[in-house]
């Protein structure tokens, strides 16, 4: 069984009574608040502009595309498997989903810098 649930003031009786019901040598993991929906919304405002106005290596790239580059530049180790085909590889273990907020709020950063040196007019929330 595995329980995933954000703390509320709701359902925070429920949570500790789950814990205290869980068998010995259950795992309990508690982790910072992840990143906020609209700290989501901005990245992905922002990695559409730059797809939409950037070629990178003579070609342009998908908001999906430019998410794994900036994750890879923030130091996000990626994994690489062969394809299923056997012609190639594929880079996986790029998620989002796994930054705190602050982890989050230095990508968007970083989002912001490199659009800016590569002249991105950004047009996505806060820009």
């Amino acid at each position: 069984m595995r329980i995933s649930a954000l703390i509320t003031v709701y359902n925070r009786a429920d949570l500790i009574r789950a814990v205290g019901n869980a068998p010995v040598g259950a795992q309990f993991d508690l982790v910072e608040d992840p990143r906020t929906t609209q700290q989501n919304r901005l990245m992905w405002d922002l990695l559409t502009d730059i797809a939409d106005q950037v070629t990178h290596g003579g070609e342009k790239w998908d908001p999906e595309d430019w998410k794994c580059a900036f994750l890879k530049a923030m130091g996000i180790r990626c994994k690489i498997m062969p394809a299923l085909d056997g012609d190639g590889v594929v880079a996986t273990g790029y998620r989002s989903s796994k930054l705190d907020k602050a982890q989050f709020s230095e990508l968007i950063e970083l989002i912001y810098s490199e659009g800016a040196k590569r002249g991105v007019v950004f047009h996505g929330e806060a820009a």
